[in-house]
């Protein structure tokens, strides 16, 4: 039979593909055409049934979807380790949504993003979440380095660099949305943060949008104490009911931040059916009023992974926020390494992929959906003698390098290298920032 032909053959020594859960394959190989995932099967197989343009040997690696990061400001990613350093600067202390201040150069977003986007393709992200993205800038940079992204756009009541009001900020993103609505590697949310600060016309207009729309929207939410009891003062609720009674918990709602759940929330949370956006690396022990981790795994909640904000000298590594909650859910949960390692998988592909409404295209390596992939090596001395590929790349993640990485089969790293960015440029403006931002 004459071989078909393909764009990409993956030809690996151990394929990940999350569904169904708990699975690892050893010599298998992924058939690629149109940026679609047209077959898994044995390698032997695959070069006898396909002949492809272009084919990667990864002998040393695993193959797996690639990750997601479900929250994170990638404008901000000049600012790493600067509070330390410049903590007495007048203008770190200001807004960075206020007008007048480094934030709003437009030189600045764009290189903080460029930066931030390059490494987290270089640490295996190949989808993420940008809260209060500077909007169509924001966009060009994601479309131009071919990265997947959902970008929010910012609602509040007072003016700022996004907006003058929340009239103004409705506009702004529904108008955005409407411009790269039918973008495949493209998504358009709603960012809320302080919500007992926005009036309630405005949350139950943004309700009605959403409901509309389908609107995802995503919500900074329970983060701490002080929140919670500033929310019940204002408005005679905690943030969750307060959100649940403008209508504002619906499917596609993803809540960021959550640290503190007493049983109300926790029966809000079970009959909503949203998100939640963990970060195990700021809270390790992500503690609970009155239920820890394991029963917001056993109620069925969507769990993803984010990273923090670089400002807080926190990096876009998303490895090693696996790692962090594989750590977390064997605490937690007394779930064994191996099955705590799956878990964390799956939070940060499968979990992130359906917090931003994309299960049905990424986060798993399954037949027709889009070809989002990275490949690790996990064959150096780390790594040896390698029993559980899962659990070597979770628990041994700083001595796992990314080398390559696709969007809808497009190459974003190969063989170590950025194919869309200029490393070397990204590298030069970081140090001149730093020397501008200093002096």
């Amino acid at each position: 039979m004459q071989p078909i032909s393909i764009d990409l053959l993956l030809h690996c020594s151990w394929v990940l593909p999350i569904v169904p859960n708990n699975q690892i394959l050893q010599d298998y190989s992924v058939a690629i055409d149109g940026g679609r995932i047209l077959e898994i099967l044995p390698t032997e197989s695959a070069k006898q049934k396909y002949h492809s343009e272009q084919t990667e040997e990864l002998n040393r690696h695993i193959l797996m979807p690639g990750l997601i990061n479900t929250q994170c400001n990638s404008s901000l990613r000049l600012l790493r380790g600067i509070n330390q350093d410049l903590q007495h600067k007048h203008w770190l202390e200001s807004d960075p949504s206020l007008p007048e201040t480094v934030f709003s150069d437009s030189k600045f977003i764009h290189d903080s993003v460029n930066i931030a986007i390059a490494e987290m393709i270089r640490t295996g992200t190949t989808c993420f979440a940008d809260t209060h993205s500077a909007g169509e800038l924001f966009i060009d940079i994601a479309r131009k380095t071919g990265i997947r992204s959902q970008a929010g756009f910012t609602l509040q009541e007072r003016s700022s660099i996004f907006g003058n009001n929340a009239d103004d900020y409705l506009h702004r993103g529904l108008k955005l949305r409407d411009n790269h609505s039918h973008h495949p590697l493209i998504k358009i949310a709603c960012s809320l943060s302080q919500i007992c600060d926005i009036e309630d016309a405005t949350l139950e207009r943004l309700a009605a949008y959403a409901n509309e729309l389908d609107l995802p929207i995503q919500i900074q939410c329970n983060e701490t104490l002080e929140a919670i009891e500033t929310c019940l003062k204002k408005t005679g609720h905690r943030p969750l009911q307060h959100l649940n009674e403008k209508g504002l918990l619906l499917p596609e709602t993803q809540l960021v931040g959550i640290n503190y759940l007493n049983s109300e929330d926790s029966s809000i949370l079970e009959k909503t059916n949203n998100h939640v956006v963990i970060c195990p690396e700021l809270h390790s022990t992500l503690s609970s009023e009155t239920r820890p981790l394991d029963s917001l795994v056993q109620a069925g909640v969507n769990l993803s992974l984010s990273t923090v904000k670089a400002v807080d000298n926190k990096d876009f590594n998303l490895m090693a926020v696996i790692k962090a909650a594989a750590t977390a859910i064997k605490g937690s949960c007394g779930k064994d390494s191996e099955q705590a390692a799956h878990q964390a998988l799956r939070m940060a592909t499968i979990n992130g992929a359906k917090a931003l409404g994309w299960e049905n295209q990424i986060g798993s390596i399954e037949e027709g959906k889009h070809a989002d992939l990275i490949a690790v090596e996990i064959d150096s001395i780390h790594h040896q003698p390698l029993y559980n590929p899962a659990s070597q790349l979770v628990y041994s993640s700083t001595n796992s390098p990314v080398t390559h990485s696709w969007v809808a089969g497009q190459s974003l790293l190969k063989a170590d290298n950025l194919c869309t960015l200029d490393e070397r440029k990204l590298i030069q403006s970081a140090k001149d920032w730093a020397k501008q931002l200093v002096n």
